[in-house]
């Protein structure tokens, strides 16, 4: 068995080897006017963004036909040297085959020096985020999976923004920088800096005067690696997931350059950090607010189904090409309700159908928004459930008695199904001995 690791495409023009520009001129021409790599390889750019064909990344110059990059770079290259240039560029950057075992044994390799992998992890090496909850992350050899999307999926207030939120502090633990979009307006800045610097607190030992001095320095560099994009509508998620590949490729670089000290004088001393966590919180609410209440016909659903598979597949291709952790928070609602079927007029049998191959948890009470559309598009579940009906429960802080609500892993392809107790405290989700 044989797999291809991602290619570069997402590479920046300027970030490719001066080789592939050396005696790309033709040799008379060369002698006629001789020029260095570096300067070519500046001239080619300058002319791509002089004709807007390009925005400096290696898949947009591989869409360009060969006449097309004759007509843009000419007189620089001839036709014969615009395809030798297209040539190298693919032989550079293309995906190359790895078997299943080589795969394995540079993933065991990778995993052995993950802390001190670069930004620009190659990508076969699978990481993975620490959810922050023992058993869970035993059971997912690590954390939330990298290259892949996981779901949160629960009821309103049963914690999907506090572990959303709590991922992103530990994803900068392990050098990682987030992407945070903001569906629901329901991100609480306050909240995830008081998550980061109860954790960085508690890993502390130093004195309490330098203990806190140190976390507030932390929880300040996780705030400033996570950036922000508010949005309503599908059609802003949708064009949120295009512009985020310029973002990445821009953050990761400046992470790499902040690493070798090559930051400029007037920039913020803030440690960046390359992008290792989408977070989408939530994928249903705009699809909600856009088609569920527009009433049913078969025209909406055809358009509601083709938005979730839109998104689905920028999501995934987000993840696989630059090695990400994509976490997609769902919302939860009422069994019997018309908005979590694809079609409309579905009989009740139908309804149980879905609802059983949908979550297969307290059946006839609530199941994971986006129905059999989004089903199969997540390769993690993990469910969050309140141990009693948290309209029966008084108004509760952090910690206190009667908040210990259950996370059941109920989809994963490296465990079985999995349950284990937590309840909110300062520091986000904690687990609970099934003895306490």
């Amino acid at each position: 068995m044989t797999m291809a690791t991602n290619s570069s495409n997402g590479r920046l023009i300027s970030d490719l080897p001066l080789h592939l520009f050396e005696n790309l001129v033709s040799h008379p021409r060369a002698i006629a006017n001789p020029i260095e790599a570096a300067a070519l390889r500046q001239q080619i750019i300058s002319k791509l963004q002089a004709n807007n064909a390009d925005d400096g990344t290696v898949r947009e110059i591989l869409k360009i036909s060969p006449p097309t990059l004759l007509r843009i770079l000419d007189p620089c290259l001839t036709y014969v040297e615009c395809n030798r240039l297209i040539s190298r560029i693919h032989r550079e950057c293309a995906a190359q085959p790895l078997s299943a075992l080589e795969m394995m044994h540079r993933t065991q390799t990778a995993s052995a020096c993950n802390d001190e992998s670069s930004p620009h992890t190659p990508s076969y090496v699978i990481g993975k985020i620490p959810t922050g909850l023992p058993t869970l992350d035993a059971h997912l050899h690590g954390g939330v999976p990298i290259g892949s999307i996981t779901e949160l999926v629960g009821r309103a207030g049963v914690g999907k923004t506090h572990l959303a939120q709590q991922l992103c502090v530990l994803a900068a633990k392990q050098d990682g920088g987030a992407v945070f979009i903001d569906a629901e307006k329901k991100l609480s800045l306050i909240r995830l800096r008081e998550i980061a610097f109860e954790r960085f607190l508690s890993d502390q030992n130093t004195s309490v005067g330098q203990h806190q001095h140190h976390a507030h320095e932390l929880s300040q560099q996780v705030l400033e690696n996570v950036t922000i994009h508010p949005l309503l509508t599908t059609r802003e998620l949708l064009d949120t997931l295009d512009q985020l590949e310029k973002e990445i490729i821009l953050r990761n670089s400046e992470a790499a350059l902040f690493k070798q000290g090559e930051t400029t004088s007037n920039a913020s001393s803030t440690r960046r950090l390359p992008v290792r966590l989408i977070v989408v919180d939530s994928v249903a609410a705009p699809i909600r607010r856009d088609f569920d209440m527009m009433g049913s016909s078969s025209n909406t659903a055809a358009h509601r189904a083709s938005a979730i598979f839109q998104i689905a597949k920028r999501l995934k291709q987000l993840a696989y090409d630059y090695q990400l952790a994509v976490v997609v928070v769902n919302q939860a609602g009422s069994g019997g309700s018309s908005m979590n079927q694809v079609g409309s007029g579905s009989s009740s049998m139908r309804n149980d159908s879905q609802r059983n191959n949908t979550l297969d948890i307290r059946d006839g009470e609530f199941t994971a928004s986006l129905g059999t559309a989004w089903q199969y598009c997540v390769s993690t579940r993990i469910v969050l459930e309140h141990e009693e009906d948290p309209h029966r429960l008084q108004q509760e802080q952090y910690g206190t008695e009667g908040s210990v609500r259950m996370a059941t892993l109920a989809k994963s392809l490296v465990s079985k199904r999995t349950k284990l107790p937590f309840e909110l405290t300062m520091q986000g989700l904690c687990e609970v001995s099934p003895a306490s």
